[in-house]
């Protein structure tokens, strides 16, 4: 599907660029059906929705995040879905146009160290969790998450930080 799809995406794309040669004939209604073609791809290679993990886990209490998850090279994010419950974090990864997830990446929520919300990379906000044993840091881009650090942290069943007044 994803290859019917990417040539499709092409095949529109070169028929945009051959009538773009000429002048006089109207090429804009070419962009709608390649915009939709584009945002179909990114929808059945990469969005994990809720529905899809919890067919996977076969429980739905969890905290579900949409993420991306940098690797270690750091060469290209892996879209996906972040998983937290007191017992382990898992992320999951679009597995085929049909709605399968697999697990790319996953720890004991003991094994973590602490967290940190920060920008994660050059662009993109995010949580950059240190694990014991290991030297580097294992990131995930989202904007939501700095936002639900509460829900963030009671799944992970961490107790909440005290406000710090300065009286």
């Amino acid at each position: 599907m994803k290859r019917i799809i990417l040539l499709l995406i092409l095949a529109i794309f070169g028929v945009f660029v051959y009538f773009a040669a000429f002048r006089n004939v109207i090429i804009w209604p070419l962009m709608l059906p390649l915009l939709v073609l584009v945002v179909v791809y990114y929808v059945i290679s990469s969005v994990v929705t809720r529905k899809m993990v919890e067919k996977v886990r076969k429980v739905d209490s969890f905290y579900f995040i949409r993420a991306n998850m940098i690797p270690r090279d750091g060469k290209e994010l892996i879209g996906g879905a972040l998983t937290v419950t007191p017992s382990e974090i898992i992320f999951y990864s679009r597995l085929s146009a049909k709605g399968g997830v697999k697990p790319i990446w996953s720890c004991f929520t003991p094994e973590v160290e602490g967290y940190t919300m920060k920008k994660v990379d050059d662009f993109h906000p995010g949580v950059s969790f240190a694990i014991k044993g290991e030297t580097d840091e294992i990131r995930f881009t989202s904007r939501r998450i700095a936002k639900e650090e509460k829900e963030f942290r009671k799944a992970l069943g961490w107790p909440e930080e005290e406000s710090k007044n300065l009286d």
